[in-house]
């Protein structure tokens, strides 16, 4: 029997790579770890440049998002800040030194079709959350994308032969052990909006069990003009002496048709 695959509409797990530490006194998770002589930029808006790394002391500064501070020096202890612990960091702003909240922090910025996009990290409840701030126009709009777990790389992808789209932000991640989910998230760049399109999931046990799911665009080996080919694999080894293995496989054809993606990822694929 053919097997069943399918992607939830616009529900996106992430799994990802920042390489960040976990060590701080209360032995939870910290997501800001930057290092001094770095180069790093505001993700909050009207963030509060302290005297001291307290946060009572005086507001020596307000940095508006997109900004950027030179890392001086890292507390040795933590404040919780949206689910994680963060240090203050000692940074420099133009002239002056003080102190900032780590979880303020964008922990990376990407520069896509000459707009900014800033990332940072948060959690609610045990669930790890990507969050994605761009500016339009002198304010800010936000996306909040839950993860699997906060190991993942970004990077922008060109627009792969879609010529209505200026880009695509792609989430890449990969898994932190076998049986775990890879594969990444696709994010749609046109004009100033960005459209959360899907998630793409890659399963492996060992040598047993394969499972993904990949886009072929229309610039891809096997690309067709204008379509996006939604391919699905399944591979499980059911007998390794013999060699017993089953496959399945199937394909769909989509269409980017003004701001969506057509047929709608609600739909189950059939058997």
């Amino acid at each position: 029997m053919k097997a069943l695959f399918y992607i939830p509409a616009l529900a996106l797990l992430l799994t990802s790579y920042f390489g960040f530490s976990q060590s701080d006194p209360t032995n939870s998770e910290t997501q800001h770890d930057f290092q001094v002589g770095e180069q790093v930029f505001v993700f909050g808006n009207n963030v509060k440049l302290r005297s001291a790394p307290r946060i009572e002391s005086e507001v020596l500064e307000l940095l508006k998002i997109g900004e950027w501070v030179k890392i001086i020096e890292k507390t040795e202890f933590s404040w919780p800040y949206k689910g994680y612990d963060s240090p203050f960091y000692k940074v420099k702003y133009d002239t002056v030194e003080g102190y900032i909240l780590g979880g303020l922090l964008a922990v990376e910025k990407k520069t896509i079709a000459g707009n900014a996009y800033f990332f940072a990290f948060s959690k609610e409840g045990e669930r790890p959350h990507l969050n994605i701030r761009h500016i339009i126009q002198g304010k800010y709009a936000e996306q909040k994308v839950p993860l699997a777990h906060t190991h993942l790389s970004i990077r922008s992808i060109g627009n792969k032969g879609l010529y209505d789209l200026d880009d695509i932000l792609y989430i890449d991640y990969a898994p932190k052990v076998s049986g775990s989910e890879a594969g990444g998230i696709y994010f749609f760049i046109q004009g100033h909006n960005l459209y959360k399109i899907g998630q793409l999931s890659e399963i492996s046990d060992s040598d047993r069990f394969h499972q993904f799911e990949t886009f072929i665009f229309p610039n891809d080996e096997n690309g067709i003009p204008e379509t996006i080919l939604l391919k699905k694999e399944k591979r499980e080894v059911l007998d390794m002496e013999s060699e017993w293995v089953q496959t399945s496989s199937e394909t769909r054809k989509l269409l980017w048709i003004d701001g969506k993606l057509m047929p709608s990822f609600n739909q189950k694929l059939s058997n």
